[in-house]
């Protein structure tokens, strides 16, 4: 499975970068977390070579989305399958794939950078760099191993030797990487004090937001969505965007549905999810919900804005635990860019800091195990204005796709000049 699109016919002494990411470019997040970057990267003398592991069912139906959207940019993508099962040896057998192409490219190319997105390839990238002189940034995106470990997926016997390999080789990726990024500031103070590397080589980026996908609040937009959706123009919908289970607490989020129905009847409850439908209606019954106040459907990355308008309220929930200081969700500057206030978990990265910042962006549920958090959460986000404009406008300010790229053009430009 293998794609690709690229300039040709130019000559031109661009910087080549290899980078290596086990997400999808298929999957939403491949695009707004990956090429959205990478586009604008490009547009300053960069080319890059992008390994992703596609989901194999999903592949096929978006794979013409993926070549439109970096349709015309130096962006050379290399589809590889994604094995699920079995469980560590398909992701062993996935690295080894990864080896092996890397190692031809290598002996293809001269690259300047390895930019790795996470722990997986890591190892790959490490060796990539050997192979080639190369820079290496360790993109770390949280912390992987404990993010598994927290949400009970890597409980079992077989994930504990996984677990302790890849909290070994975490302090390796910190010393043999030239620049690590880290999605928080408090993520960062966490690598400052454990001694993983020094503070000069650690820059935060957090998760960003093309404006250019997630428009401004429409009411036409608004209104055609939930017409669609059957849900009453003037209801108050309180919505969920993402994945579910594991650390994604789907049982919070209808707790606090719960509280907002008692307070206010006219309330609806929207999921915006790739999750299995039964999955969350099986959440709906276990929670005593009535069902015809709940909708879910799914949507390709660039329809989100659409659903998201229909909202009023947007909501974050994680477990809370070690591993929830290096989180950035981007759900929050796509809620704040689309008009909606945010109920979200305290002690998720830098949220607290940035609620304080921005007053009356959403409310944080100060105790995940006290029912009178949840209720008092939902009773002061009631109490918020709904200022769309003045929320896009700081989405703008704190999760702009455009300081997010001129952050790694940035680090880009130091690591090639040195």
């Amino acid at each position: 499975m293998v794609s690709s699109n690229s300039t040709s016919g130019m000559i031109y002494t661009k910087k080549k970068v290899l980078y290596l990411a086990y997400d999808g470019m298929t999957d939403p997040l491949g695009q707004s977390q990956v090429l959205s970057y990478l586009k604008g990267l490009s547009k300053h003398g960069y080319s890059f070579d992008v390994i992703g592991f596609e989901k194999p069912e999903i592949y096929e139906e978006r794979k013409k989305d993926v070549y439109s959207f970096i349709e015309g940019f130096d962006i050379r993508w290399i589809a590889k399958k994604y094995h699920k099962s079995p469980p560590v040896f398909s992701t062993i057998f996935d690295i080894e794939v990864a080896r092996k192409e890397v190692a031809k490219l290598c002996r293809e190319n001269k690259y300047d950078i390895v930019h790795c997105r996470g722990y997986i390839l890591a190892d790959v990238a490490i060796t990539a760099k050997k192979l080639t002189g190369a820079k290496f940034i360790f993109d770390m995106r949280g912390w992987w191993p404990d993010e598994k470990k927290e949400s009970g997926l890597w409980n079992s016997f077989l994930f504990n030797p996984v677990y302790k390999y890849y909290k070994r080789q975490e302090r390796k990726y910190f010393e043999e990487s030239d620049i690590a990024i880290s999605l928080t500031n408090i993520g960062k103070s966490t690598i400052e004090k454990l001694s993983l590397k020094s503070p000069d080589s650690i820059s935060v980026i957090p998760t960003c937001v093309n404006f250019e996908l997630f428009k401004p609040f429409d009411q036409n937009q608004r209104d055609k969505t939930r017409t669609a959706l059957s849900i009453p123009k003037d209801a108050l919908v309180m919505l969920y965007s993402g994945s579910v289970g594991a650390n994604y607490r789907t049982d919070l989020v209808l707790k606090l549905f719960s509280h907002l129905h008692s307070l206010h009847t006219n309330s609806y409850l929207f999921f915006l999810s790739h999750a299995e439908h039964s999955i969350i209606n099986s959440a709906i019954e276990e929670a005593n919900i009535d069902k015809d106040y709940v909708r879910i459907q799914s949507a390709k990355y660039h329809e989100v804005s659409n659903y998201l308008v229909a909202g009023d309220i947007g909501v974050i929930m994680y477990n809370t635990g070690f591993s929830v200081i290096g989180r950035s969700p981007t759900k929050l500057g796509e809620y704040w860019a689309s008009g909606l206030n945010v109920l979200a978990a305290k002690g998720i990265g830098d949220l607290e800091t940035i609620m304080a910042q921005y007053p009356e962006g959403g409310v944080l549920v100060d105790n995940l195990t006290d029912d009178n958090a949840f209720k008092n959460a939902v009773l002061q986000i009631l109490k918020q204005s709904r200022n769309k404009e003045r929320l896009r406008e700081y989405a703008n300010q704190y999760f702009s796709l455009e300081s997010g790229i001129s952050k790694y053009l940035a680090i880009y430009k130091k690591l090639c000049s040195s």
